[in-house]
């Protein structure tokens, strides 16, 4: 019996040694050696390969997300890196939050640069205290937020700040805007609202950016499952009744002989028809909790690169988020096409990563801002006036300046 886990490395070897037998043109060769290595098959079974890779991360453990040969084939690069191997990772033991970015970091991935700030943050540094005239944004998200595979001027929020601030100059306006990257690898929406009130509000922010994606209800599975196995307090009371409800509730049917052997106790199957309103039902958390706070909310949709997020795969879950935002009465930016009309080997890190490189990166960064143009009444808030008159035209990308030594 073959290990699961081995076919697909195994096929596409043995793929390759037929077609290299094969009395094939060489440019029919070339071709069918292509399709064979690239990731776009493998795209629709990302949550699954994902797993390993967050798990690994909340664990502690390696990435396991693709093994060494499968990677090879894909072309990975000997110097490859995973989250893990950097050493990015502080762990909150007995926390609900579990882990965060370490400060004051200096490393590297993918070749490029990857930093955090003193407060822990992969941004730029900021004081906790907000200076006069200051309007503060603070982006809650995970690895696409935060930035993997790309340096620290490349990221669409830092570009954001870049285009907020050269836009108040241009318009005459006084104000300076800082937008504050709280995105972490592997944080789910339960993750994003515990920083909110952890970390988040000691800054004071004006705008919270909620970043969601089609992932969250993996990463929201796996988040919960890890507390439940660490017997960790579950915190909020929406989310203790929810849990309840899972408990109580009876396997789907046909999933009680499931063999899975990451679910002996039966957790996982349960809690897959409650995820989506879990997720939900956190966002209203997040919201209510800002409007206490006198902190705005808006929701942002960033989406990964290749076929997982197209538009047949992403359209339940883009009318579940809009039906979520209408009801709590918060801005929803649907970013998920910013990608559709591009060759994802031009925008992700690398075959075997869907996260965006810097120009999937700047390709957010002008969607967001063209967002926040047409939005009048958030226009006013971040400027205090009306947006300019006539047709509304993309922003005119900013150019990062260079790293700040």
């Amino acid at each position: 019996m073959i290990d699961p886990t081995l076919r697909r490395p195994l096929a596409i070897t043995l793929g390759l040694l037929l077609l290299a037998a094969l009395p094939l043109p060489g440019h029919r060769l070339r071709s069918a050696i292509r399709s064979m290595q690239s990731p776009e098959p493998n795209r629709a079974d990302r949550e699954t390969h994902a797993a390993g890779y967050y798990v690994g991360l909340i664990d502690g453990g390696p990435n396991s997300s693709r093994d060494e040969l499968t990677l090879r084939l894909l072309g990975k690069a000997s110097e490859w890196q995973s989250f893990h191997d950097i050493g990015a990772t502080d762990y909150y033991e007995d926390e609900f939050l579990q882990f965060g970015l370490k400060p004051n970091l200096q490393t590297y991935a993918f070749g490029r640069p990857f930093t955090t700030n003193a407060g822990g943050q992969r941004d730029r540094p900021y004081a906790l205290a907000k200076r006069d005239g200051t309007f503060r944004i603070a982006l809650v998200g995970s690895s696409m937020d935060m930035g993997w595979g790309v340096s620290l001027e490349e990221t669409y929020e830092n570009r954001l700040e870049d285009w907020l601030n050269a836009h108040a100059r241009r318009r005459g306006l006084a104000c300076r805007f800082e937008v504050i990257n709280f995105a972490m690898a592997a944080y789910s929406p339960l993750h994003r609202l515990d920083s909110y009130l952890t970390k988040v509000r000691d800054y004071r922010p004006d705008l919270v950016l909620y970043s969601a994606t089609m992932l969250d209800p993996r990463l929201l599975d796996i988040h919960l499952r890890s507390l439940v196995a660490d017997g960790t307090d579950l915190k909020y009371k929406f989310l203790r009744d929810a849990m309840a409800e899972v408990r109580a509730s009876p396997d789907a049917p046909g999933q009680e002989a499931a063999n899975d052997p990451q679910d002996r106790s039966g957790l996982k199957r349960k809690l897959k028809p409650h995820l989506a309103r879990i997720s939900d039902a956190t966002a209203a958390e997040l919201a209510e909790r800002c409007r206490e706070d006198g902190t705005r909310m808006a929701m942002v949709v960033i989406p990964r690169v290749g076929k997982a997020d197209a538009p047949d795969e992403r359209a339940g879950t883009m009318a579940r988020l809009t039906a979520t935002a209408n009801r709590l009465n918060v801005p929803l930016f649907d970013l998920s096409a910013t990608f559709d009309e591009h060759d994802p080997a031009t925008i992700e890190i690398a075959p075997w990563d869907d996260h965006p490189n810097g120009v999937g990166h700047r390709l957010l960064f002008e969607s967001l801002a063209q967002k926040l143009v047409e939005d009048h009444a958030l226009y006013r808030t971040l400027f205090g006036i009306a947006p300019p008159e006539g047709p509304t035209t993309v922003p005119v990308p900013v150019e990062p300046p260079a790293p700040r030594p």
